[in-house]
């Protein structure tokens, strides 16, 4: 009996680290549910608006809701697995996840989408914080680089560079359906997989702030709204843009008051992460990375689509090789930092001086670029972006203690999203802004009596003519199309410039956060950042 009993034991610890890595791929299949979801209107959006009958600005509240919930979930979901642990919360998400995406064929209804999508993004941000905490929690703390990489492959590689591909794809060869329906077996998997966790759910008595809750909801929406649509807008020359922008801000302003003077256990930080620098310091570079991220996966869908003339599919595949390095990035440095034990921060500056290399190579595209152009700056952005959320999640997150992990994590992922959304409408903005000024460049120099512009004229007709049209129809045809060609450089001379904007962030942010990151050493206390979480 004695012998059986310690192979019982021998098994037991052989099968932990199995069902550990089991668990961990639950967690990446269910945050990959949640990329499918974020990014599922960027490539369908189309073929929603034919199916809905939405106008733009109709079918804009589906992202508005969804983008405003997860900001909102991401501050409220740490109290849920504080009384809760956080497999149940995981589970719970990935259930409601699985059951919105499904819910979403069932109606073209924009009422009905918009109340789906406002549950996606609340499980979304439940999904990404659960599933991160339980990882911290699960597996000790020489592995969480290597485990944090991982992690990173689900939530910030695949929508990245996989969900737009395979988003493509099942638009150009079935329907928008498909890209929700696509998250019912990546669920049923993910959820078979966290079975394997053996652990038994308590729950906690907790006091949900409420007025805290609305407040953010509230905030996030006007500001997410703001942020999408100011640049359709002109920003602040329309009156409603300025009136729910100030809503918003003194909302947030006043949420922010609230929970510094008013603080208690049932508040939104119910244990706050602000007293340790390294947390303080990710969170502001959270913002940056954010907005490389999101602004550079706006940019080059965007370019392809509208100057470089790709399909959808070729849209979406166009980032698959980046998303590959990008994979391969994630879990080298993983791997370097657990094995040589580097300190992460020394991967930081090598991951800005790639991104921004790529974003340098893509500002000289041009109108007749193509795949194999994009290649090698689009290879070196996966590298750099690998680089770059691997160091920083340890940076973040790794000194925090058990208790205050889940709000650092949805600060964290909160700092991200919000910094992808003011990069993408900062870039929306200055694309308008510089296609309006170089259309008037450009224009000016398209004159009759211009010896180059009658030429190119005189061509243009000729090859009309050729193709069997009649000579005053060619004629006249011939300004259409010379208009056409002027579209197209005025849009490639404004992507290149934004481009090049991306590389003038991280050569203006790189001094600013070395000196942050200086000031906030200076202000710890002694040994203060010297507390590791130690898995159980």
């Amino acid at each position: 009996m004695t012998n059986l009993a310690e192979k019982g034991v021998v098994q037991d610890r052989l099968d932990a680290p199995l069902r550990a890595w089991l668990m961990a791929t639950g967690v990446v299949l269910a945050a990959l549910m949640d990329a499918v979801a974020s990014t599922a209107l960027s490539i369908g959006r189309i073929d929603m608006l034919g199916d809905t009958y939405a106008t733009p600005d109709e079918l804009a509240m589906v992202d508005i809701v969804f983008i405003a919930a997860k900001l909102t979930a991401f501050l409220v979901a740490p109290l849920f697995v504080k009384a809760a642990k956080p497999t149940a919360c995981l589970r719970a998400g990935a259930v409601t996840l699985l059951l919105a995406s499904a819910a979403m064929t069932f109606s073209v209804d924009l009422t009905w989408i918009c109340i789906c999508r406002l549950v996606q993004g609340l499980a979304g941000g439940t999904i990404l914080v659960a599933g991160q905490t339980l990882l911290f929690s699960r597996f000790p703390h020489r592995q969480q680089p290597i485990v944090q990489a991982v992690f990173a492959v689900g939530a910030v590689m695949a929508p990245a560079a996989i969900t737009p591909a395979l988003q493509g794809w099942l638009v150009d060869h079935l329907s928008w359906d498909w890209i929700f329906l696509s998250n019912i077996p990546l669920g049923i998997t993910s959820l078979a997989l966290l079975a394997t966790d053996g652990d038994r759910t308590y729950w906690r008595e907790i006091r949900l702030p409420v007025p805290e809750i609305f407040l953010l909801g509230i905030g996030a929406a006007l500001l997410t709204y703001v942020l999408l649509q100011g640049s359709r807008f002109n920003w602040f020359d329309d009156p409603d843009i300025t009136v729910l922008a100030t809503i918003g801000v003194a909302t947030v302003g006043l949420l922010a008051i609230w929970e510094t003077c008013l603080r208690s256990e049932g508040s939104l930080l119910a244990i706050s992460p602000f007293g340790n620098p390294d947390f303080c310091f990710g969170l502001l570079v959270s913002l940056v990375a954010g907005l490389a991220l999101s602004g550079s996966a706006y940019l080059i869908p965007a370019f392809a689509l509208n100057v470089l003339d790709f399909t959808a599919t070729g849209a979406g595949v166009l980032l698959l090789p980046s998303g590959m390095v990008l994979a391969l990035a994630l879990l080298l440095s993983g791997l370097a930092i657990e094995k040589t034990g580097i300190r992460p921060i020394m991967l930081v500056p090598f991951g800005i001086l790639l991104f921004a290399g790529a974003m340098w190579l893509l500002s000289g595209s041009t109108s007749g670029s193509g795949s194999p152009d994009l290649t090698l700056p689009l290879l070196l952005r996966g590298g750099g972006l690998g680089l770059l959320f691997v160091a920083l999640t340890l940076i973040t997150l790794q000194g925090l203690a058990a208790d205050a992990l889940p709000f650092g994590i949805g600060l964290f992922n909160f700092g991200k999203q919000a910094g992808g959304l003011i990069g993408t409408a900062l870039l929306q903005t200055y694309i308008d802004h510089q296609n309006a000024h170089n259309r008037t460049m450009l224009s000016a120099h398209l004159v009759r009596g211009d010896p180059a512009v009658d030429q190119r004229l005189r061509a243009i007709a000729n090859v009309l003519a050729s193709n069997g049209i009649d000579s005053a129809s060619a004629t006249k045809a011939t300004l259409s199309v010379l208009q056409r060609t002027l579209e197209k450089q005025v849009a490639t001379i404004s992507f290149d410039e934004a481009f090049f904007a991306l590389v003038l962030l991280f050569a203006v942010a790189a001094p600013c956060v070395i000196l942050a990151k200086q000031l906030l050493g200076r202000q710890a206390a002694p040994g203060s950042n010297q507390t590791a979480l130690e898995g159980t």
